[in-house]
């Protein structure tokens, strides 16, 4: 019985990391000028709107969760299985320094003056390095997301769940990486929907995790044993 706790305390983790990561979801009650769509949502944790402490807050627990668990986790784990949780850490690390050390000036898509600042390179390094910390949280993600399904693969229902969050990812991903290159309203739409798939994920990867064993084998995750024939 003195198990439970340890097997549950990782997947409770990254369920809590899913659930702030969605903190935008505020964004319109906490700052007006901000619609539900509009903009990036990092622009929430800019350090010249109202409440960014809170988001940036968010931001660092999330990463601390996230980088925190996947570096157990990495650590028991073999195989794709441990390319999962480095992922993880990786876009742990990254969102922790999305709200800290590289959160942006301020708002270029709510703010005309703040947009020419960055296209003359006129804003802080802090600023010019959200774009790198933000890409590398998704490329963390992403690359996590692919290492459990492959580990998955053949668990039916763990592995179609996977698939679709997946789906909502990669799909969030093209559509924002469209939208960079030819701006309009549709880019908060579409990173959201890319947020959106990464909440999943944390909440995916922690129910992965809440089901690996917790003793010296722990991260091979027992896919072996639980494959379909031919599979």
């Amino acid at each position: 019985m003195s198990r439970g706790p340890t097997r549950l305390s990782p997947g409770l983790a990254l369920g809590l990391a899913g659930v702030l990561y969605s903190s935008w979801l505020i964004g319109p009650l906490l700052n007006p000028a901000f619609g539900l769509l509009d903009g990036y949502a990092s622009e929430l944790a800019a350090r010249d709107q109202p409440y960014h402490l809170v988001f940036g807050l968010g931001d660092l627990v999330v990463g601390a969760l996230a980088s925190a668990t996947g570096v157990v986790l990495a650590r028991r784990a073999r195989g794709w299985p441990r390319w999962a949780w480095w992922g993880l850490v990786a876009f742990g690390v990254a969102t922790a320094l999305d709200g800290t050390v590289s959160s942006m000036d301020c708002a270029p898509t709510a703010d005309a003056r703040c947009a020419r600042l960055a296209e003359l390179g006129a804003l802080s390094w802090r600023h010019q390095g959200h774009s790198v910390s933000s890409s590398a949280a998704v490329v963390g993600g992403l690359v996590s997301l692919v290492a459990l399904l492959v580990a998955l693969r053949g668990r039916r229902v763990p592995f179609r769940w996977g698939l679709v969050v997946a789906t909502v990812l990669l799909v969030g991903t093209a559509g924002t990486l469209v939208e960079l290159a030819h701006l309009d309203a549709a880019l908060g739409a579409w990173q959201r929907v890319q947020l959106l798939g990464l909440s999943g994920w944390l909440v995916y990867a922690g129910v992965v995790a809440a089901r690996t064993d917790p003793g010296p084998e722990a991260g091979a995750l027992n896919v072996g044993a639980r494959r379909d024939p031919g599979s």
